[in-house]
């Protein structure tokens, strides 16, 4: 059965390749191994005959890279199919969580697969498994022979399930990536149904979740962590172990009869069961391995940051190459630093990130601030708090967890990492944490070294503030006191009025309608949004049209800007750049400081549309 850690959030799913003798069980393994990805694939080791037949089992250990914030390790074993071995195959199911059968459409094998079929019934129900129930895949292999059996007659014989099923060739590959992702979708799925821990979020599915874990372990190269390039070297090559062990036919010798023949079937149960288990430690000690080395490597980078001259590097890419350490280390999918080293806190975002997605609502913006009280690494998740969920899932992209890292010196605060984290990644178990608390503590001096740099040239940096891009502006707005929004009541039908217009339908359900803050702030913000539809319409060649509607949902305040255009225009006219990335960024921090939250999208039509919801004054 299944195997969860809930300290060091892993999880072990076990998934067994069955079938009749030379049926291509292991190839399947063989075509995973070759094509996995260096980083997530584990040793591969098989137990052999001198003519290369498995004897006991072949062990492939994959990692998915993430489920529900796990660690997510799939265990794939492939049993011996010879008839002598039977013990063997029975011990292998053992514990398992999903099964492919793998028949031979040979049409000379038909008898051997619907044996072997029954074999494993029996098998699986020794070992308390209700064959009905457990995940099942069929793979009907080897469809380039010149006789094959019909498909349609080896679902009738074999599928009684009405499992899913798929025609293979897999010693050129063919359906072998589709047969995985089929069993580890049901597998994964079945889990889900037993555990209420590992359920899926609202608008979260398992298939979804698949396609991107095949595509992680299969699709080519891992995409590197945000803001670093990807590695100049490949991964080191893990080679296929194979362990060579004589056996009764290799010295033409007849096996045991009577007792003889019992007692060597139980010291050959015994026997696989030690090597099955010998595989996964053997397997276990080499991902340790390899987690200190990544982790060595990773403490060697921040101390060449501790020892580097402050002035070598500018302060920026000092800052985000601090970032770059701690994300590559946490596993996250973006960072953000929040800088205390001055009166008013600063926000530096790694990208792609452009601005903090927590500090897009008052409460995230709050929750932030109320770390700053943390002495080591803490992980919070969205189904803890709906505060937290609405602050990740708020923009795009969506996270399901964050990890706050402080880094301070001997004698005060300097900065807290914000790691954020996408849906199905793995999250740091408790070991990593404490290594992140490390790291952070080496690191906190080049952080000091970064923020006396930036305070002795705070003069020349106002000199060019006029040049300023705006992702810098987004960050000086995160930088002004949340007060500032608190400054007066505005009645939003005077805020918008100026914006209504050619091309520009404004309608506010009641003039009465006010919030409190800043009306050059708010006017700016939507006059943005106003111009990004705008923007979207003329680059389609059609004459834009943008409605604003202004209405009360109770306690909030709900803008809606929505893009359109009407007739096409002979040519399309310049119109600068697309706001999506750095100005809309700026957009986010008003409107955060204002407590409230922007939600962007675009209907079936592709039309842009923006939702701005404010507090009511």
């Amino acid at each position: 059965m299944v195997d969860i850690d809930h300290r060091q959030r892993v999880i072990k799913v076990k998934l067994v390749y069955y079938g009749p003798a030379v049926g291509g069980k292991t190839t399947n393994l063989k075509v995973l191994f070759e094509r996995a990805a260096g980083s997530r694939r584990g040793q591969f080791v098989s137990v052999n005959s001198a003519q290369e037949r498995t004897i006991l089992c072949d062990l492939l250990p994959l990692r998915t890279g993430g489920f529900r914030g796990y660690d997510l390790k799939v265990q794939l074993l492939a049993v011996p199919g010879q008839p002598m071995y039977a013990a063997t195959r029975r011990v292998v199911l053992k514990g398992a969580d999903g099964v492919v059968f793998v028949a031979n459409s040979a049409d000379d094998r038909w008898q051997e697969n619907q044996q072997s079929l029954q074999e494993m019934v029996t098998n699986l129900l020794a070992q308390q498994i209700d064959a009905s129930r457990i995940p099942l895949v069929f793979q009907y292999n080897k469809r380039d022979l010149p006789a094959v059996i019909e498909l349609s007659a080896l679902s009738r014989a074999l599928n009684g399930r009405h499992a899913p099923e798929f025609p293979a060739v897999a010693s050129s590959g063919e359906g072998v990536l589709e047969t995985f992702a089929s069993i580890l979708t049901l597998t994964i799925e079945d889990l889900c149904r037993r555990y209420v821990t590992l359920q899926l979020p609202p608008g979260q599915t398992v298939e979804a979740w698949a396609k991107q874990a095949v595509e992680g372990m299969f699709g080519g190269p891992e995409p590197a962590a945000p803001g670093e390039d990807a590695p100049a070297e490949p991964p080191e090559r893990v080679e296929h172990l194979k362990v060579r062990v004589p056996t009764a036919d290799d010295s033409g010798r007849g096996g045991p009869v009577g007792s003889d023949a019992r007692a060597t079937e139980s010291l050959t149960e015994s026997y696989a069961q030690a090597s099955a288990e010998l595989g996964f430690a053997v397997s276990e000690l080499r991902e340790a391995r390899d987690l200190l080395r990544v982790r060595l490597d990773e403490v060697h980078s921040a101390l060449e940051l501790a020892t580097e001259d402050p002035g070598q590097t500018a302060v920026e890419e000092r800052l985000q190459a601090i970032l770059r350490v701690l994300v590559k280390a946490g596993g996250a999918s973006g960072a953000t630093l929040m800088l205390f080293t001055s009166e008013a806190p600063q926000v530096l975002a790694l990208p792609p990130l452009q601005s903090d997605p927590l500090s897009r609502t008052s409460w995230g913006a709050s929750h932030v601030e109320g770390a700053r009280g943390l002495t080591a690494p803490q992980i919070e998740e969205a189904i803890q708090s709906p505060e937290l969920a609405q602050a990740l899932r708020a923009g795009t992209p969506t996270f399901e967890a964050v990890a706050l890292v402080p880094l301070r010196s001997a004698e005060r605060l300097l900065g807290l990492a914000i790691l954020y984290f996408g849906p199905y990644a793995a999250l740091p178990p408790s070991d990593a944490l404490v290594h992140l608390g490390f790291l952070s503590r080496v690191l906190a001096g080049p952080l000091e070294a970064a923020a006396a740099r930036e305070a002795a040239s705070a003069g020349d940096r106002l000199k060019v503030l006029s040049r300023a891009s705006a992702a810098a502006v987004a960050s000086l707005l995160t930088r002004l006191p949340w007060e500032l929004a608190r400054r007066q009541a505005l009645h939003l039908s005077d805020v918008m009025g100026p914006l209504a217009g050619s091309g520009v339908s404004l309608e506010v359900s009641s003039p009465a309608i006010a919030v409190l803050g800043d009306a050059p702030l708010l006017r700016f913000a939507f006059a943005s949004l106003i111009r990004q539809c705008e923007a979207d319409a003329l680059e389609k060649g059609r004459i834009p049209e943008v409605a604003v509607r202004v209405e009360q949902d109770g306690d909030a305040v709900r803008v809606l800007v929505t893009g359109g255009g009407r007739s096409s225009m002979t040519a399309a006219p310049e119109i600068g750049p697309d706001l999506a990335d750095a100005e809309l960024s700026v957009v986010h921090a008003i409107v955060a400081l204002h407590g409230g939250v922007l939600i962007s999208g675009r209907d079936a039509g592709q039309t842009p549309h923006f939702l701005v919801e404010l507090i009511r004054a």
